[in-house]
């Protein structure tokens, strides 16, 4: 493969008139020296987001080749971020978010760890803004990471985060292991980046802040009105890790409950039934020591020995089985 890789950039587009301009440009001035198409994916939106973009593509003379593909009616991010994945025809994929926006340099970065190896992946560090500040960003302090084994256990830890914008990855390898969004899902970058990290063998490091990424009023990610989705979501990618068993049980223990803490903090958080989602963690969690946990069989004491993973949380959660009204 050449130093300098073909990248195809993906952008989904909807209903973000107040924001795809800046996005737009800031993939116009990238100062990379490779050859790069960014391909905008219009998910049938209601407002001039679309007729914007067109407009300053239009007007663009430079080196990145853009394409819009249409889809015949709204989909959702995860089926836009797939038609473009179908459609890439570059080395490498990278996934913007059309209401954030990357770093004139972002392309060069990412791509420069490409000139010794060829990663599998290649992730940057990103900056928060907006109406939200999230401490956690990328946690990793190595340059790379070489193994499955040594890349699972950072992801198990938190030390690499889930999104699955900022991350240029090889599109080979995504096509290989057959990774795609599920579509119809909130938050699917969790379960995207889980089936990246389950097979990844090769992850390159950028600590510089190369992607700008917006926190809106009416986000998914700050939206409470659809708590049922969102259990669902989690849902969905906690039965996935069950029947996708990590071959390192502490580590795919410990993705296990981060993801059961994420779902029972919506459900009690949002006050839903405790009985129905108690027997549901009963029902479908058919792994120990997290089973032996739900039926009370081990002290919280044992099972914060045995799983780091967020215990304040764990501790709630485990309260809450024992004691909580029923």
């Amino acid at each position: 493969m050449s130093h300098h890789p073909k990248i195809s950039i993906i952008i989904p587009v909807y209903n973000v008139a107040e924001y795809i301009g800046k996005c737009l440009q800031s993939v116009m001035r990238q100062t990379y020296a490779g050859e790069m198409e960014c391909i905008l994916v219009d998910d049938c939106g209601t407002d001039k987001s679309l007729a914007i973009a067109e407009g300053l593509i239009a007007e663009y003379n430079g080196a990145v080749s853009f394409r819009i593909l249409h889809h015949e009616h709204n989909r959702g991010l995860s089926a836009a971020r797939n038609t473009g994945t179908d459609a890439a025809q570059g080395d490498y994929i990278y996934y913007l978010d059309s209401d954030d926006y990357i770093s004139d340099d972002c392309i060069e970065v990412l791509a420069e760890p490409l000139k010794k190896r060829e990663y599998d992946m290649v992730i940057g560090d990103y900056e928060m803004f907006g109406n939200m500040h999230n401490p956690t960003l990328l946690l990793e302090t190595k340059n790379e990471l070489i193994g499955n084994n040594i890349i699972f256990e950072s992801y198990a830890d938190r030390r690499l985060y889930v999104m699955a914008w900022n991350k240029l990855c090889k599109l080979s390898y995504l096509r290989d292991n057959d990774i795609t969004f599920l579509e119809g899902q909130l938050h699917e970058d969790e379960l995207w980046t889980y089936k990246t990290m389950l097979c990844a063998q090769s992850i390159g490091i950028c600590h510089q802040i190369v992607y700008l990424y917006r926190v809106r009023n009416n986000s998914i990610v700050t939206d409470l009105t659809n708590v049922e989705k969102k259990l669902t979501s989690y849902f969905s990618t906690i039965q996935y890790i069950q029947t996708h068993k990590y071959e390192i049980e502490n580590d795919y223990y410990k993705c296990l409950l981060y993801y059961w803490n994420l779902y029972l903090s919506i459900a009690f958080g949002n006050n839903l039934s405790f009985l129905k989602s108690y027997l549901l963690l009963r029902k479908s969690c058919p792994y120990n020591p997290l089973k032996q946990l739900l039926l009370g069989k081990i002290s919280i004491k044992q099972f914060s020995n045995i799983h780091l993973a967020m215990p304040p949380v764990a501790a709630y959660c485990y309260l809450r089985f024992r004691y909580g009204k029923k």
